[in-house]
């Protein structure tokens, strides 16, 4: 008599699921990576003994055994799933537990942007050029989204502190968000060059992930930077 491709030896079972003789099938958890790949080993042997115990003049019939392959499919890619989910858990959770030793130490960082509010100035940052350059016409430029220049401050040599108002070269108040900045110059042969470098102190009050993954420091002063700008860390 031929087995039943649903019984196999008097147990019952489904796809990601299991039952003993007399007794009901109950659904698997689905929570739990060890126990999708305790229901993926569980399957693929009833699978297999089903195919091997099959009465060959009454084989199983296509349309289950395909509907069972199916299920096998889905119990795959839930353990692979859950396997990838526990993986990236543990490595966010490893970098933000790393990082929050951060909070609360003062750092200077280089800048390459400002972070505009809705009213008020950007949180100011320090524009340093060296006394020995020979650039002319050194300046501060403020670039909008597009990378066009906004707004254009002169800059003198050595140390300066810089906090941007907000403001266009018009006087037209431009939208909250991030801008970049830039000290620049020209040489000799009226190129422009880079003229020095744009820092910013503060301590660390918040450890973040962007939507790129990557970590970012929230400092007390507004500004937010990333692990590479650090230049010094201190208590």
């Amino acid at each position: 008599m031929a087995t039943s491709p649903s019984a196999i030896g008097g147990v019952t079972a489904t796809a990601g699921t299991s039952a003993t003789a007399g007794t009901s099938a109950t659904p698997a958890p689905t929570t739990s990576l060890s126990s999708s790949s305790q229901d993926f080993d569980r399957f693929l042997k009833l699978l297999t003994a089903q195919m091997k115990y099959q009465d060959p003049m009454q084989p199983t019939d296509p349309t289950q055994f395909v509907a069972q392959l199916a299920q096998f499919s889905q119990v795959e890619q839930q353990t692979k799933s859950n396997t990838l989910l526990t993986s990236i858990l543990g490595e966010m959770s490893g970098s933000l537990a790393q990082n929050a030793a951060l909070i609360g130490k003062s750092v200077q960082t280089s800048v390459s942007s400002v972070t505009l509010p809705a009213s008020g100035a950007a949180a100011a940052v320090k524009v340093s050029v060296p006394s020995a350059s020979t650039l002319r016409n050194l300046r501060i430029e403020v670039l909008d989204g597009n990378n066009a220049v906004a707004r254009s401050i002169a800059a003198n040599k050595g140390d300066t502190t810089f906090a941007f108002d907000g403001n266009n070269g018009n006087g037209t108040r431009l939208a909250a968000g991030n801008y970049t900045v830039r000290v620049v110059g020209e040489d000799a042969s009226n190129t422009r060059q880079s003229a020095g470098s744009i820092t910013s102190s503060g301590k660390i009050t918040e450890v973040r992930r962007d939507s790129a993954g990557a970590m970012q420091l929230a400092l007390e002063n507004g500004n937010t930077v990333t692990m590479a700008d650090i230049a010094r860390l201190t208590q």
